[in-house]
């Protein structure tokens, strides 16, 4: 236990203060399932926070597959979701909001990280809690595409699916008029 791994223990928040304790941060195997994601397959990967002072340093990869319904056709398909990234977050906007120099941001040591100060948009609270089961389903999310499509050879709208001699809400009789 003094890597910080954890193998078999569920996802459970952390507070940044015991994270800020931990030298070479605290590190994750994921073989799980997450509460706020339906998928077929456990979530698979693995995870890494950093607690540097000012800042948080996440690394992590992770992938899954999961059911969706097809936009086009509505049938329902698999799709493979992954990702893998390295996130910096600002600890306190205070931080941010002075324009603090990359020297105070790495203020409890460490290797040297490069980093644009403009670039970092998102911030903790500091006395807050890390949730890593929250991260890895925002980045699985994040990869959820925008438009559902099944595939190339997708049929597309059955529309012989209504049957003619139904009898049309009168409500609704002059459009069908306009589509023979």
């Amino acid at each position: 236990m003094g890597d910080g791994l954890q193998t078999g223990d569920p996802l459970i928040p952390v507070p940044l203060q015991e994270l800020s304790l931990l030298e070479q941060g605290k590190q994750w195997r994921i073989n799980q399932r997450l509460s706020e994601l339906e998928s077929l397959t456990p979530v698979r990967g693995q995870l890494r926070a950093v607690h540097r002072g000012n800042i948080l340093e996440l690394d992590g990869e992770a992938s899954t597959i999961v059911t969706l319904c097809c936009d086009r056709c509505l049938q329902q398909f698999n799709h493979p979701l992954s990702f893998e990234t390295h996130e910096v977050l600002w600890l306190g906007e205070q931080a941010r909001e002075q324009g603090m120099d990359l020297e105070s941001v790495l203020e409890a040591g460490g290797a040297v990280i490069e980093l644009d100060p403009d670039e970092l948009t998102e911030s903790m609270d500091p006395r807050a809690d890390f949730d890593p089961e929250h991260w890895v389903f925002e980045q699985l999310n994040l990869q959820l595409p925008v438009v559902n499509r099944c595939g190339s050879d997708c049929p597309g709208p059955n529309l012989n699916a209504a049957v003619a001699d139904e009898p049309i809400d009168p409500r609704w009789a002059a459009l069908k008029k306009l589509n023979p």
